[in-house]
């Protein structure tokens, strides 16, 4: 059985480059997966419209399925990124063949959370996005990865302060406005992978263990010394999850 072709979806306020270490050892590996930029961030300029709304997201990456003529793809995504493929799920079940969710969450922000969104939001439209590495940061990263690899810290403030504050002010309202989706889990009938790195503040194992009790068919599993953003923390842990979970579901060669 062919693989499918495996698309990585990256988090907020970040860009494609969080999946570099892990797209390098999978294409090491004989694998080629598409790495996007979401529209609005990195080289994507692709313009937001008025309303903010991650359907909008999940609109373009169905069209980039279509466009690579495998009618199907297995869709990763870390935090935002698996927002944005539960939606594509709900509205394109038929375009996703498998789901790879890290460090994410399937319900939607309390009513707090989706205010402090708002409000951030609202700041950034004042004052501009130069606060946001230092105010999001210690949530991002572990302990241990800033201990261990103070490189990759390096690395997450440079995408930050690459991004658009009108990208980082519309993205925040239109997770705030994002829908529970543990039904789209539930009725998703391919295979899930959920990986959580174990120092995750923001989606913590918790999260990552009720999306995997769930889906229907999921294996779960915790990425030591990682925090929010396991692909740049772990990179060689995830690849290691992902190749052999592609290869247990879906085995053969990738499509050209």
């Amino acid at each position: 059985m062919a693989l499918p072709p495996v698309i990585l979806l990256h988090a907020f306020p970040v860009d494609a480059r969080l999946w570099e270490d892990v797209a390098h050892q999978l294409r090491e590996q004989g694998l080629d997966p598409i790495v996007p930029d979401l529209r609005g961030f990195g080289t994507n300029r692709a313009e937001l419209p008025s309303r903010p709304d991650l359907d909008v997201l999940a609109d373009d990456v169905a069209e980039l399925i279509a466009e690579t003529g495998a009618g199907s793809a297995v869709v990763a995504g870390v935090s935002m990124g698996g927002y944005v493929a539960m939606n594509l799920a709900r509205r394109y079940p038929e375009r996703v063949a498998g789901l790879v969710f890290v460090d994410t969450k399937a319900g939607a922000d309390p009513a707090p959370g989706a205010q402090g969104r708002l409000d951030f939001a609202d700041r950034v439209e004042t004052e501009g996005s130069a606060w946001v590495a230092d105010a999001m940061m210690p949530k991002l990263i572990s302990d241990s990865t800033v201990t261990g690899h103070p490189d990759v810290e390096a690395r997450v403030r440079q995408q930050i302060a690459d991004c658009p504050p009108a990208t980082i002010a519309w993205i925040q309202r239109a997770m705030a406005a994002r829908p529970d989706s543990f039904d789209v889990l539930d009725e998703f009938a391919g295979p899930i992978l959920v990986i959580v790195g174990s120092e995750d503040v923001l989606s913590p194992p918790s999260d990552a263990v009720a999306m995997a009790e769930a889906a229907r068919q999921a294996t779960l599993i915790e990425i030591p010394d990682a925090g929010h953003l396991t692909p740049l923390e772990n990179p060689v842990v995830v690849t290691l999850a992902m190749s052999e979970w592609l290869t247990d579901e879906f085995g053969g060669e990738t499509q050209s």
